[in-house]
């Protein structure tokens, strides 16, 4: 009873800690070193930066998610989609963003395809350390 109920902990653990350094790294690039940004209100440059931000901060939480759940990594990786999922939800439904829709979409897409990105990185490296002989 005990080992389901600490690899269930340990996927929650998982998907939070990736959606925490999604939640920081944009926060982070968004508000704090891009003062903002905005489709209406931002340049094309700043636009592009948070853009490679995003996939950045996206790939690094995928990543995260993926090491601290372990194996099946690519699966902690997928659940980061749930809590992208709603937070979209919430910013395309809640007026919390005066975007286009198609603008607010695109960016979740770009944390989602980076999250698991970083979550098949993290499996190949595991892979590739398991498959190494010890030297």
């Amino acid at each position: 009873m005990r080992g389901p109920v600490l690899r269930a902990l340990r996927s929650v653990a998982a998907v939070l800690a990736g959606y925490a350094v999604i939640v920081a790294g944009t926060t982070l690039a968004f508000e704090t070193l891009l003062g903002g940004i905005g489709y209406y209100k931002s340049s094309g440059t700043v636009l592009a930066i948070a853009s490679v931000a995003a996939f950045v901060v996206g790939f690094c939480g995928g990543f995260v998610s993926a090491w601290v759940g372990g194996r099946p990594r690519l699966s902690h990786a997928a659940g980061l989609l749930i809590p992208l999922a709603i937070d979209t939800t919430f910013v395309v439904t809640s007026g919390v963003s005066s975007d286009p829709l198609w603008y607010d979409l695109a960016g979740s897409l770009t944390l989602v395809v980076a999250a698991l990105l970083g979550g098949y990185a993290c499996e190949l490296i595991a892979r590739r350390r398991i498959a190494l002989p010890a030297a």
